[in-house]
């Protein structure tokens, strides 16, 4: 239903749907770390940022269709990488060689950890490189969309502090009492 709804706002409600469908599948798979970072992470800040985006955007669907076909073979390069993609996961060849780096959560659970803990000695040990670079790029990310959504205004009066203290007292205006006539 997130590719297929028409609206975008309820493709982004879809998608937060879709998110905790996802996070029950890690509860059930005891995996709760992956599911309440699923649920902070994906709906908390992604899908809601999406969700205030789309209402954001007044967004002419009549000129977003215009160009649409411009843009078919590069989707069905994509779709057709994917799909590549997705039969070599489900399948039983051996693309890869087998490594000696895979976490063995099995031998971290024996050793008495939980699998958040296992997860966490695992990730501020052996990644927490990667980690802090995946932090600044998120970091540089979100500058770049502050920047690029700010819009000077002109017509906004603001508050000049120096330049009020600065300025002399003896050429200001001065209200006089004034009596009504009668």
């Amino acid at each position: 239903m997130v590719i297929l709804s028409r609206n975008t706002v309820y493709s982004v409600l879809y998608l937060i749907l879709s998110f905790f469908n996802a996070a029950i599948i890690f509860l059930m798979s005891n995996a709760e770390f992956l599911a309440m970072t699923l649920i902070i992470v994906y709906v908390g800040a992604v899908a809601v940022l999406f969700l205030f985006v789309v209402m954001m955007l007044n967004i002419n669907v009549v000129q977003a269709k215009e160009g649409m076909l411009k843009y078919l073979p590069f989707g069905l390069v994509l779709i057709s990488i994917l799909l590549i993609e997705l039969s070599l996961i489900f399948s039983d060849l051996p693309v890869f060689p087998e490594s000696n780096t895979k976490i063995d959560i099995s031998e971290l659970l024996n050793n008495g950890n939980s699998n958040t803990k296992a997860i966490g000695l695992h990730l501020y040990t052996d990644y927490f490189i990667i980690f802090q670079i995946s932090g600044f790029v998120l970091l540089v990310a979100m500058l770049g969309a502050i920047v690029l959504a700010y819009q000077k205004n002109e017509n906004y009066i603001k508050q000049d502090v120096i330049r009020q203290l600065d300025s002399d007292r003896k050429k200001a205006i001065k209200l006089n009492d004034i009596k009504p006539n009668r």
